[in-house]
Parts: structure tokens; sequence; C-alpha cells
């Protein structure tokens, strides 16, 4: 079940982030509040769909190798992106609104829990 949260987390990645690097312009018409964060800029979209990417690949694979420090590696974005939107919303508001905030903070939040259940089930000599 930890390497299934896992491979969603992954999923949801990977998905965003090809969405990032395919149609950068459609998701910045599409997804609420991004517009309002500022001017589109078809590099940095792109730069953080391979962010998702990477870690999709790496948190796909700890959930393979059942290797949570692998794993744990690709957890590190999603938490990073969900801690900086959190710190945002509460700063100034969510741009995007309740859904921003689950949409960004959620899918790190089940990787880093996943990782640490995928931890304590470690066998001996992997931990």
């Amino acid at each position: 079940m930890t390497r299934s949260f896992i491979a969603l987390v992954a999923a949801w990645c990977g998905g965003i982030g090809l969405w990032l690097v395919v149609s950068p312009g459609g998701f910045y018409a599409t997804i609420p509040g991004v517009s309002d964060t500022g001017a589109f800029n078809i590099h940095f979209f792109r730069d953080v769909g391979l962010a998702f990417v990477a870690s999709a690949l790496a948190l796909g694979a700890g959930a393979v190798l059942r290797d949570w420090r692998v794993a744990l590696a690709g957890a590190g974005f999603p938490l990073m992106h969900g801690g900086l939107h959190l710190a945002e919303a509460v700063d100034h508001g969510p741009h995007g609104g309740a859904g921003e905030i689950v949409a960004t903070v959620l899918p790190g939040l089940i990787a880093l829990v996943a990782v640490l259940c995928l931890r304590i089930k470690a066998p001996e000599g992997r931990s």
C-alpha cells in the first residue's frame, strides 16, 4: 500500500511535469491563479516541468526498488514546492484559492508520509 501512494504521487508529478513541458501555455491558461503570479515565461515553465518529471522518476524508482532513500529524493521537490505555496498563501493568500493549497501541498505530504512508512518497513540492512 505504501508503494502505491508513492506511485500515485509519482504519476501526479509526471503528469504535471509533462503538461508543463509539452504545453506550458495551456497550463498557464488553464490552472486558476497561475496567470496572477506574473507574465508567461515558456522557459521557466519547462524548467519547472522538468523538475516535476525528475521527481516522478525518482519517486517511481523508489517505489519499484523499495528504496526509501531514492523515493525521498523524489519527494524533495514536491515538498519544497508545496511549502513555498503554503508560505505564500499565509503571507498574501493563495492565488488559486483553496484548490491551490490542496494541489500543491498535499502531493508532497503524501509522498513524505509514504516514504517514512517505506523507511519503517525497510528490511534489515536497508535502513
